[in-house]
């Protein structure tokens, strides 16, 4: 299994390890708890080795303070996360994790620390982060209010998981850090890495439209692209196999975008 010890890292749990693969792949989940299903997204890329992170104060990391700013998921990163990025690699984000991953990437471009290595993000289910987010933040709302806006959120067939009450006292505080993460707006400066977005029809405020302003934060078009699924808030979990299938397309214009570069 994905979580033996040696493949325990500080910030990530190798989904499915491949020592050879040419690609790394690192998936920056939403507030709250990783879902388990993200652990076989790997399964049918042989030349990528996908990654699940791990942030503070979850999963195997229960025992650690809940991070609330960029700040500090940027300071704890620099030691806990890139100096395992090297091979080329694409970061993937949902929700908050759009945010995470877009601050880290141009954090090491600017600081110089693998920048170059970044190949390509791929954003779902949220607007830039340089843009205020249209819903409501978590962070204000009553407990109640939040378990109903989950429950509206949520893939049908995992809703009545928020009908356990120690379920979600334990998600409760997590999702309040993160939404403070989220909550921070980050520069308007591009990044010269492809940006793809991925996006839910049935999300209330987060259209198509104000997904297509991520094309405002690359300075790379070629790959730049709005993909809308049949689903909601996490439509990566209620359209999982059309969503890797894009996945796997945009996996393939990467490569050949990457070769044509090198060959040019």
């Amino acid at each position: 299994m994905a979580n033996s010890s040696k493949n325990n890292h500080p910030w990530f749990e190798i989904c499915q390890s491949r020592p050879t693969a040419k690609y790394q792949v690192f998936i920056f989940p939403s507030a709250g708890t990783p879902g388990q299903y993200y652990r076989e997204w790997g399964k049918n890329f042989p030349e990528f080795e996908f990654s699940l992170i791990i942030y503070p104060g979850r999963l195997t990391r229960m025992s650690e303070n809940l991070l609330t700013t960029i700040k500090e998921y940027l300071m704890e990163m620099t030691t806990g996360l890139i100096p395992y990025i090297n091979k080329p690699c694409i970061f993937i984000g949902h929700s908050v994790g759009t945010a995470i991953n877009f601050a880290l990437a141009k954090h090491m471009i600017d600081t110089n620390n693998r920048g170059n290595l970044i190949k390509l993000l791929i954003e779902m289910g949220r607007g830039p982060p340089h843009l205020k987010d249209p819903d409501l933040s978590f962070a204000q709302m009553t407990d109640e209010e939040i378990v109903q806006d989950l429950k509206k959120m949520a893939d049908p067939k995992t809703r009545e998981v928020y009908d356990f009450p120690s379920f979600v006292q334990m998600l409760i505080p997590m999702l309040k850090a993160d939404a403070l993460v989220g909550d921070d707006l980050l520069s308007a400066t591009p990044i010269n890495v492809p940006i793809i977005v991925y996006g839910g029809e049935k999300e209330e405020n987060v259209k198509e439209p104000f997904l297509n302003r991520w094309k405002e934060l690359t300075t790379t078009n070629d790959l730049f692209r709005v993909r809308m699924f049949n689903g909601h808030h996490n439509f990566q979990s209620e359209c999982q196999n059309e969503v890797l299938e894009s996945v796997k397309q945009d996996f393939k214009y990467l490569i050949e975008y990457l070769n044509n570069k090198e060959f040019h």
